[in-house]
Parts: C-alpha cells; sequence; structure tokens
C-alpha cells in the first residue's frame, strides 16, 4: 500500500472515530512543503505520530485565546503536533499548556482539517489529521513560550492577520454579545 493510501486511511479511520460522538466541520487543505518537511512528515507518519491539534479557547467574557508563533505575522489558535501513543484530544490540551500557560476544558470538536503535504518532487503526497477542539478556559496567566511562541492574547474580535483563514471566519464570543 502507498503512503497516500496508508495515511488517507488512517485520516479516515480518525475522521469516522470522532464522528461517532461530535458534528464538526470537514476542511480539506493541500499544502506544497519542502523536501525537509515532506521526510519530517514521512518519519512521524512511520512512527504512527502523524496529526496535530489544536484548541479555540474561550473564557467566560467570550473572549478568544490565540498565539503568534515566533517568525510569522499572522494569529491563530494554539496547537501542535500529536506525538506517538497520544489521543488528538490528549495533544491539543498538551499543546495549549505548553505554548500558552493556560489549562484548559475541551468541550468538543470545532474541525477536522484532513490535510495532503506534497513534497516538491514524485514522491507520493502524506495525508494527515488536524483536529480543532472547542475549548474552555480553566486556570493559568497566559505567556509566551520561549524560542517558539512570540505572543499570547485574548481578541474579542478577529485581529488583523491570522494565519489561516478559519481564525478570522470562526465565531468570536465576545464580538457577537456587542
Amino acid at each position: 500500500m502507498s503512503v497516500t493510501t496508508d495515511s488517507r486511511d488512517r485520516v479516515r479511520r480518525v475522521r469516522s472515530r470522532l464522528g461517532e460522538t461530535d458534528d464538526f466541520r470537514c476542511v480539506e487543505v493541500s499544502w506544497d512543503v519542502t523536501a525537509a518537511t515532506y521526510e519530517r512528515e514521512r518519519e512521524r507518519f512511520e512512527r504512527r505520530a502523524l496529526g496535530g491539534a489544536g484548541v479555540w479557547l474561550t473564557r467566560d467574557d467570550g473572549a478568544v485565546l490565540l498565539a503568534r508563533n515566533e517568525g510569522d505575522v499572522g494569529w491563530a489558535n494554539p496547537g501542535g503536533k500529536r506525538e506517538a501513543g497520544e489521543t488528538y484530544a490528549e495533544a491539543a490540551k498538551r499543546e495549549v499548556r505548553e505554548e500558552t500557560g493556560v489549562d484548559c476544558r475541551l468541550t468538543g470538536i470545532r474541525e477536522f482539517h484532513e490535510v495532503e503535504h506534497h513534497p516538491p518532487d514524485d514522491s507520493p503526497p502524506i495525508v494527515e489529521a488536524i483536529v480543532i477542539f472547542d475549548g474552555e478556559y480553566v486556570d493559568g496567566t497566559p505567556r509566551a513560550r520561549p524560542g517558539e511562541i512570540a505572543a499570547v492574547e485574548w481578541f474579542t474580535a478577529p485581529p488583523e492577520r491570522v494565519a489561516y483563514e478559519q481564525v478570522r471566519t470562526r465565531p468570536y464570543p465576545a464580538d457577537s454579545e456587542s
């Protein structure tokens, strides 16, 4: 079986399992990646650690917690790559804590991204799942993780610059209360 077929099958199984308990939006994305990025993704695929997770995290007043990676100009929900043996929910909570210093409670699934990685050569694409959970703030003072995250802030409306369009179009509960 090819890496494309195998990785796509894994993603579809994850999507099916998650869909048994939650209703969520599905987003299909294609990314052109460098040879080095492709190789890292292939190694993660072989270790069964492919995929990632993030959290659309709100607090009681409706503000949304966003992070900006070092070197980026756009804001995104906190999140990152899954580790081998880790569930998507475990990855989401760990990444939020590592990147922002905040603990959260997951309340459901907002989006399921099926991402196809295309290398610069003729190698077959690799497909991974990225799960964006809804979450509620529990505890902690937001702070950026040195060496990775440039800034962490609460937003009541979409920021001017975003890392990807869903960050602009998702609901900002505090903005709708005005």
